[in-house]
C-alpha cells in the first residue's frame, strides 16, 4: 500500500519493482527499524542526517512510511541516477 501511495505521489510505476527489491534489502519493510551500530533508521535506513537533509529538501516527513519510499527512491536517483544503479551497488557492496 505504502508503494502505490508512493507511485502517486510522483515514484515512477516503472521503478517499483526495484525499489521494492532495494527496501526489502535495506529493512524488510519495516518502517521502523533501527541500526543498533548507528543512526540509520526506517525502509531506506537513511542516517539522521540523511533524513534530515531529505525532509528538507523534499518538504517531506521521515516518519511517514509513504514519504519514506518516496525519500528513499529520490536518493537513489540522486546518489547513483537509478534505483538499478543503487541495486547493483549493493550487491557489491552489502549497503547503498
Amino acid at each position: 500500500q505504502q508503494l502505490s501511495q508512493a507511485v502517486q505521489m510522483g515514484v515512477p510505476f516503472s521503478a517499483a519493482k526495484q525499489l521494492t527489491e532495494l527496501i526489502g534489502r535495506e529493512s524488510d519493510w519495516r518502517s521502523n527499524v533501527k541500526n543498533p551500530s548507528s543512526t540509520a533508521y526506517g525502509y531506506g535506513q537513511f542516517l539522521k542526517a540523511t533524513r534530515e537533509q531529505y525532509e528538507k529538501k523534499m518538504g517531506l516527513d521521515y516518519d511517514n512510511p509513504v514519504h519514506q519510499v518516496v525519500m528513499t527512491y529520490q536518493y537513489a536517483i540522486d546518489r547513483y541516477k537509478s534505483v538499478s544503479n543503487a541495486l547493483f551497488f549493493w550487491d557489491k557492496n552489502n549497503y547503498y
